[in-house]
């Protein structure tokens, strides 16, 4: 789990997670993000202390509580990595601010993040008239809404027909979303229609990776 900002080691992830999330606490405007992204940040690295001392604690160590830290670990240091991506590329941000809460700032010299090699997993979660909401997810986190490590937007394309589509050749393309969950609106041609969502995440450089394998759903009237 260990990343070029986060220490293997539990009690020093720790450490660094808790002086990322306590820095964008206490300024989330400074970087770019709302309460909301803080609390959220915070509510992670918070679950991850209490269940680092029930592992750590001998009288309270066991298998299941080892699994349970290590759950914890998993989910901050993902939300922790996903802000931490946007921090560190956001140009608006000064770079004492970014060493600040433990992000390292661009090194111009450093050839860039390449896009992820993995592709994303779309589902449709409701459908309404002229309208379906998305959730996505990477393929080798399906539980979790982070983006992979190099990931800083999903590239979205829809295609309308008769049948399901096969090929994102044949798709247009929708938008480019960072956030869950994705709405798309249908206009009363399409209503009947069967619509097929292809996506791919895309690096901050505009690289992108794999396409994701074809979801597709009849439009309701």
């Amino acid at each position: 789990m260990a990343t070029s900002y986060i220490p293997a080691q539990d009690a020093q992830a720790l450490i660094w997670m808790q002086t990322f999330s306590q820095g964008i606490t206490a300024n989330p405007g400074l970087y770019m993000l709302t309460a909301a992204d803080a609390a959220a940040i915070s509510a992670a690295v918070a679950a991850f202390d209490v269940a680092l001392d029930v592992a750590s604690d001998p009288t309270t160590r066991t298998p299941v509580s080892v699994a349970t830290k290590d759950d914890a670990r998993t989910a901050a240091e993902q939300i922790c990595r996903q802000f931490v991506n946007l921090i560190k590329y956001n140009a608006g941000i000064s770079d004492p601010d970014k060493i600040a809460i433990g992000v390292r700032p661009v090194n111009p010299n450093r050839d860039p993040i390449p896009a992820p090699s993995t592709s994303p997993l779309v589902n449709v979660v409701l459908a309404t008239p002229g309208a379906m909401t998305l959730r996505y997810a990477d393929s080798t986190t399906p539980d979790s809404p982070a983006k992979p490590f190099g990931a800083t937007e999903l590239q979205l394309f829809v295609a309308v027909g008769t049948t399901p589509a096969v090929d994102p050749v044949a798709a247009k393309f929708y938008g480019k979303f960072t956030k869950n969950p994705v709405g798309v609106g249908f206009s009363s041609p399409d209503d009947g229609k069967i619509a097929t969502y292809f996506a791919r995440w895309a690096s901050r450089k505009g690289d992108t990776g794999p396409w994701s394998l074809p979801v597709s759903m009849r439009i309701a009237a």
